[in-house]
């Protein structure tokens, strides 16, 4: 216990070593910069910090094997929870977008039968009275008239009547086919509906399994570890919720831009920032589930920099985002969002309309931040990627 007690101590004096240690050594690195007597390149402070970066994490990834098996146990089977949890959601979601389809569907079938029913019933009669008018042609009538303003009356009236068979007859075709097509989709979409309620039943069985080889874990867990359990997955569900937050703040606004490829614009705008944090695989020692750091970390940069739009855009997310603190969004099109985390001040709107360069954001460190530095993300249909595939290092 006492091994595990020290392990998580450990953990956080790390932590706070490396932030220490960075916003320093960027402080350091400004002053260098500024001063007449400045013989390191910028290239060589960049390769400084991600050596220090490096060793850090190499020290972090020691104390992660120092961790509870059972804690990291109950952690991997609370994944499976979430993402279960997740796919009960999505079946659900799209249950209702059938039911509604289905429910659509019944109503236009019932309106469009009892249409079809009344114009088949005025057909049959049309047919009858012609069968009971005996071999008499329209011909007949025609030449039975008195004068040649009885024959143009009579014609325009034969006229009317053939027009009127022919569209009926064809209304009564086109209405058949029309139920008959509704009716098929009807049985195609109650046939998937059934599908995906027996998916979301065994899925749910699942979800119930786990949950409960989960409490198994938890429950021979130290007073310590189940604290630290409770944090990780608060965390983890701030983290979904946030990516819930972004995707509907994309998916919900039409966009009509296209992305014309190119490099983007690097999202600082002032000389002597550096990556403090790359993209790329990470094992954090205490909420153990971020494996990823989904963008890139620019320090290097006063409080208040201006952080700029990398290309051209319109604004889908600007205000607080969870531990992005103060955050904007731009969709560029084509699938491609950037994001741009913990500013200082939000100096844009939703829906806003923005050129490459122009400023969006006063550079910060509000939300889970240590000190001020932009994060810097760029999304290709909601899935992360290395941003420097975008832009380039200045």
């Amino acid at each position: 216990m006492k091994k595990k007690i020290i392990s998580i101590i450990l953990i956080f004096v790390i932590l706070q070593y490396f932030c220490i240690f960075v916003f320093a050594e960027e402080t350091q690195t400004n002053e260098i910069t500024n001063s007449a007597t400045n013989e390191v390149s910028l290239e060589d402070k960049k390769q400084e910090v991600e050596d220090k970066i490096e060793d850090v994490n190499t020290e972090l990834e020691y104390v992660q094997d120092e961790l509870s098996a059972t804690l990291l146990k109950v952690q991997e089977i609370e994944d499976k929870i979430m993402s279960y949890e997740k796919d009960i959601e999505e079946l659900g979601n799209k249950m209702q977008i059938l039911q509604a389809s289905i429910d659509d569907a019944t109503a236009r079938l019932q309106i469009a039968s009892q249409s079809y029913e009344e114009k088949s019933d005025l057909l049959a009669k049309r047919l009858v009275a012609i069968y009971e008018s005996g071999d008499i042609e329209y011909l007949d009538v025609l030449l039975n008239s008195k004068n040649i303003t009885d024959f143009l009356s009579r014609y325009y009236v034969i006229q009317e009547i053939v027009e009127y068979d022919s569209v009926l007859i064809k209304q009564v075709q086109e209405e058949k086919e029309n139920i008959d097509t509704t009716r098929q989709k009807l049985e195609n979409e109650q046939g998937e509906i059934k599908i995906l309620k027996a998916k979301s039943e065994q899925t749910s069985i699942v979800l119930g399994n786990m949950k409960t080889l989960q409490q198994s874990y938890i429950n021979d867990l130290s007073d310590d570890e189940k604290k630290l359990q409770e944090q990780i997955t608060a965390f983890k569900q701030e983290q979904a919720q946030i990516e819930a937050q972004i995707a509907a703040a994309n998916n919900n606004m039409n966009v009509d831009i296209q992305y014309t490829g190119g490099e983007m614009l690097w999202p600082v705008a002032v000389s002597g920032t550096v990556i403090t944090s790359s993209y790329g695989v990470r094992e954090h020692p205490i909420q153990g589930v971020v494996k990823q750091h989904t963008g890139l970390d620019i320090g290097g940069a006063p409080l208040g920099a201006p952080v700029v739009a990398a290309a051209d855009g319109i604004v889908t997310y600007a205000g607080w985002l969870g531990g992005y603190g103060n955050c904007v969004m731009i969709n560029h099109g084509d699938g491609i969002v950037t994001l741009y985390g913990h500013g200082n001040e939000v100096l844009t709107e939703v829906g806003k309309q923005v050129k490459q360069g122009d400023i969006i954001m006063a550079l910060g460190s509000t939300g889970n931040s240590t000190g001020p530095h932009c994060h810097f993300e760029v999304r290709v249909n909601g899935n992360y990627t290395n941003p420097l595939n975008y832009v380039k290092v200045p």
